[in-house]
């Protein structure tokens, strides 16, 4: 199975944020990591990040899951936000704007838990209001989207499109089952689809929707 790459410009950032959930394996997020001019991390992320032989120039976070060596290590560069009304990739997101960094990749949001991973993910059609926002795993990158849009694609490439709003009529172009004004009221009817090209494009009024695209195509 070819594994499909559209270049690092598209996964490129200056800015990365790691979440304490699966660390990266795949190449596209290793290679946006260690290419990423600033690495912003939660606080249970940084053994991870290390691991990798990695370190973060940010901290962000309640800091309940760091480690005492990580603790003393990254003395320097905590950022201690103890309110509970948000998690810590929200955190780390607000970290980032009150800096001006609004292009961001997310890293490690996905994975060990799923009740984290749906958090995650709703999380990234609000992110979307006030930033470019791209979140990779080891099996492809979602894109939200909060108008409509038209994302590069490639043929046989894996694309799957959710919706948050089941009014919202979604029409598309570019896939090989194609939507024609479809309400997607279950997460499931816009699923497991093919790109046919070289783009795919979504038009919508409401929204917002969230798109997967896998690396690999068939």
């Amino acid at each position: 199975m070819p594994v499909y790459a559209l270049g690092m410009n598209l996964f490129s950032s200056k800015t990365v944020i790691v979440a304490n959930g699966q660390f990266p394996t795949h190449a596209n997020p290793l290679a946006a990591l260690h290419s990423a001019s600033r690495i912003v991390c939660c606080d249970g992320a940084v053994d991870k990040l290390a691991a990798a032989g990695l370190a973060p120039n940010w901290v962000v976070g309640d800091l309940d899951s760091l480690s005492e060596a990580a603790r003393t290590r990254c003395r320097d560069k905590l950022v201690c936000l103890r309110e509970q009304e948000t998690n810590d990739l929200t955190k780390a997101f607000r970290f980032c704007l009150s800096h001006g960094w609004n292009d961001l990749v997310i890293l490690g949001a996905t994975g060990l838990r799923e009740d984290h991973t749906l958090g995650n993910l709703s999380l990234l059609v609000d992110f979307a209001l006030e930033a470019t926002v791209l979140l990779l795993t080891d099996t492809g990158w979602f894109t939200p989207l909060t108008v409509s849009g038209r994302l590069p694609a490639c043929a046989g490439q894996q694309v799957s499109v959710f919706s948050f709003d089941p009014v919202t009529a979604v029409h598309a172009e570019g896939l090989k089952y194609p939507l024609d004004g479809l309400r997607l009221a279950r997460w499931w009817q816009a699923a497991l689809n093919e790109a046919c090209g070289e783009s795919v494009s979504l038009v919508f009024k409401g929204g917002p929707l969230l798109v997967f695209q896998t690396y690999h195509v068939k």
